[in-house]
């Protein structure tokens, strides 16, 4: 469709032009910008990429956080009709280089804090462009700031192929690049759907019509009144389809939070536009223990979206009896999504079951589930979730027999995704999840699911959050379960016996730990998954 069939940046421009030209698209630290300018900025900076050389075809590493600069760089790189590779702005110096090497990246964004980290590129022929965080600041803080930064920076010689981000602005116009949906847009990295690490490559369409089929659940008329509290970040699905494009292309506001933290996320709720949340599940728990997520200024958020992680029922109970208290009767929406698929299901406040769902598919969404051999299987019975929609990935980068493996096409014509995700469906149409295959565990012959025992254990009184690992002695598999226990409970062998009846009470005898450790703290991913493969890898020793 003519709709979809165009750039993001175009597809942005097209969406906004309804909205007067001193709409706001962030809020950053209480600065913004008006639409009008917003766009002119986009096409300074993307002129100032075609003067390099850099066009259609050509990927340019982007690895930045959440400010700003990263929501100009993004549209910019799209308007010429480059790739946007986005890099977790953590990466250490090693991944870098790889990245640059293997994909031939010829331009890169970067976060100058962080510059030190990537010595290679000085001695580079490639164009590198820093961004400071202060390019946006209010005037009030961008002095502070810098002298906080200033032993960070002092050390970096500009000049040549070193550039600041704002000394490219107001030098070049952007010229007219024919930009067709299907023309890759973004390259994403990702575990993927086989654990294995690997570049998901996505389409313009795929993210246009992802802002389409989005937009109902973000309020549909959305406008300046609005904003999304914009905390996942840009080389994650969620936080670039949703928290940015969608939401941008609605009329919304991007109220940007570089990182995380609980009181910080709620003093934005209370100032700024925030009238939509997503975030992860330790995301909200961490704000309702924190003791400032409350008050008058709840009563203003519409809906808020929880995706990563299962919700606990602990969790869920706890915001919406906080949102209602606060007279919001709001509920805390579960869904589902994949890099290589987008935001795919989701419980919204009509459509909604209780916890064990994550909802029914989104508009152009179709779910079902496979067995082995790509049959489908009917309601309630368990297999791989698999999903037809017009936001999936275009394929994997320079791998077509990954390709081969996750794509498949039905009797019927249609072309599927396999999502590498353990689930069912029931009569209604509601999916569940279960857990990765790339989880499962065999123990005598019998499928075990990590996930399943977590939310068992989870629900036990007491119990904060715990996880699940394989390890193996004498060439069997035996599980280990971490817990993290909440404040002021004694974790003693009584404890664990009580616990571990919950388990025998509630599971098959397979899914009986063999070990029970409790633990400070478990390690999180940077979006706040529990970060089993470091648990792995601890437990490589365990005899």
């Amino acid at each position: 469709m003519a709709k979809f069939d165009k750039s993001m940046f175009a597809y942005l421009q097209d969406e906004t032009k309804r909205l007067p030209d001193t709409n706001k698209v962030w809020d950053f630290f209480g600065a913004s910008i008006g639409i009008k300018k917003f766009r002119e900025t986009v096409k300074s900076f993307g002129g100032y990429l075609q003067s390099l050389g850099i066009g259609k075809g050509d990927n340019v590493v982007l690895c930045l956080g959440n400010i700003p600069n990263a929501i100009v760089c993004f549209y910019a790189i799209n308007a010429v009709g480059a790739v946007a590779n986005l890099v977790h702005p953590l990466i250490p110096r090693d991944g870098l280089e790889r990245i640059a090497k293997d994909m031939n990246s010829k331009a890169f964004i970067l976060f100058d804090e962080f510059f030190y980290k990537y010595d290679f590129l000085n001695d580079s022929d490639k164009p590198v462009i820093l961004c400071s965080a202060s390019d946006f600041l209010p005037k009030a803080f961008k002095i502070p700031y810098n002298v906080f930064k200033y032993g960070k920076v002092k050390d970096i010689k500009y000049g040549g192929h070193i550039v600041k981000f704002k000394d490219t602005l107001n030098r070049f116009q952007l010229k007219a690049v024919d930009i067709k949906g299907d023309d890759i847009a973004i390259f994403m990295h990702s575990g993927g759907t086989t654990g294995i690490s690997k570049t998901v490559m996505l389409s313009n369409d795929s993210f246009n019509h992802l802002a389409d089929n989005a937009i109902d659940l973000i309020g549909g008329g959305v406008d300046d009144k609005d904003g999304m509290l914009m905390v996942l970040p840009l080389f994650h699905n969620f936080g670039l389809g949703i928290c940015m494009h969608t939401v941008l292309c609605g009329g919304g506001q991007a109220v940007m939070m570089p990182k995380f933290n609980p009181k910080g996320a709620c003093r934005l709720i209370s100032r700024a536009r925030v009238t939509y949340i997503a975030g992860v599940p330790s995301m909200y728990s961490k704000m309702l223990a924190c003791g400032k997520f409350k008050g008058r200024k709840l009563k203003k958020i519409k809906n808020c979206y929880c995706g990563g992680e299962k919700i606990s029922a602990e969790l869920k109970k706890t915001f919406e009896d906080t949102m209602a208290k606060y007279g919001n009767p709001i509920k805390l929406c579960a869904g589902y999504g994949l890099t290589e698929g987008g935001i795919c299901c989701v419980n919204t406040m009509d459509i909604h079951k209780d916890n064990s769902t994550v909802g029914k598919p989104i508009k152009n969404n179709y779910f079902a589930i496979i067995d082995d051999n790509n049959n489908f299987l009917n309601p309630m019975e368990r297999g791989m979730i698999v999903i037809s929609c017009n936001t999936m990935m275009t394929g994997y980068y320079n791998s077509p027999e990954l390709d081969k493996e996750v794509f498949f096409t039905d009797s019927q014509g249609l072309k599927w995704l396999k999502t590498g995700d353990i689930g069912y469906m029931d009569e209604e149409g509601y999916v569940y999840f279960v857990d990765r295959i790339k989880r499962m565990i065999k123990i005598s012959g019998i499928n075990i699911y990590p996930q399943e025992i977590e939310d068992c254990v989870n629900a036990f009184d007491g119990v904060l959050r715990s996880c699940i690992i394989p390890y193996q002695e004498n060439g069997k598999n035996f599980l280990k379960l971490y817990i993290v226990t909440e404040d002021g409970v004694l974790c003693d062998d009584a404890f664990i016996d009580a616990l571990r009846e919950h388990i025998g009470n509630n599971l098959l005898k397979y899914n009986m730990p063999k070990v029970i450790e409790r633990v400070e703290s478990l390690p999180l991913t940077q979006i706040g998954k529990v970060d089993f493969k470091k648990l792995q890898e601890s437990l490589s020793n365990v005899k």
